[in-house]
């Protein structure tokens, strides 16, 4: 007898990113992880990612902190005021105790640098433990 196998958990996840290099590596590392399925989509500023994020309501948002225009600083801030069941992970640049500070305070999930980002299964991981905390 053969043992069914469990269905995929399919997360929807928006990456907000000016760079369109690291946002197409960080999808690459998502779409690696074999025991979940993701639903990628992207934006190139904070503008269009609050856009998606009102049309496509994501589980995760992968956010960007220095972008030109509205920076992750905003839209953080209204991800948390607007969709506070969205789990917000800030990757970024910078490794400035003001910017930990400010997402801190605004409600982030999770804040890595980008440097430690991609490989390592380390947001595979994050998108899984924040998504089924259940809160």
């Amino acid at each position: 007898m053969q043992k069914a196998l469990a269905p995929q958990q399919v997360i929807r996840v928006l990456i907000i990113d000016d760079e369109p290099l690291f946002r197409h590596g960080v999808a690459a590392a998502l779409g690696d992880d074999e025991r979940l399925e993701f639903i990628i989509s992207e934006a190139g500023d904070g503008e269009a990612g609050l856009a998606r994020i009102a049309s496509e309501k994501p589980a995760v948002v992968l956010l960007d902190l220095n972008m030109p225009g509205l920076d992750g600083h905003a839209v953080l801030r209204q991800v948390k005021e607007r969709w506070p069941q969205i789990r917000v992970i800030v990757l970024t640049g910078s490794d400035s105790p003001e910017d930990r500070r400010r997402a801190e305070q605004a409600g982030v999930d999770a804040f890595v640098e980008k440097r430690d980002a991609v490989g390592l299964g380390l947001l595979q991981t994050l998108v899984r433990t924040l998504t089924s905390e259940g809160h």
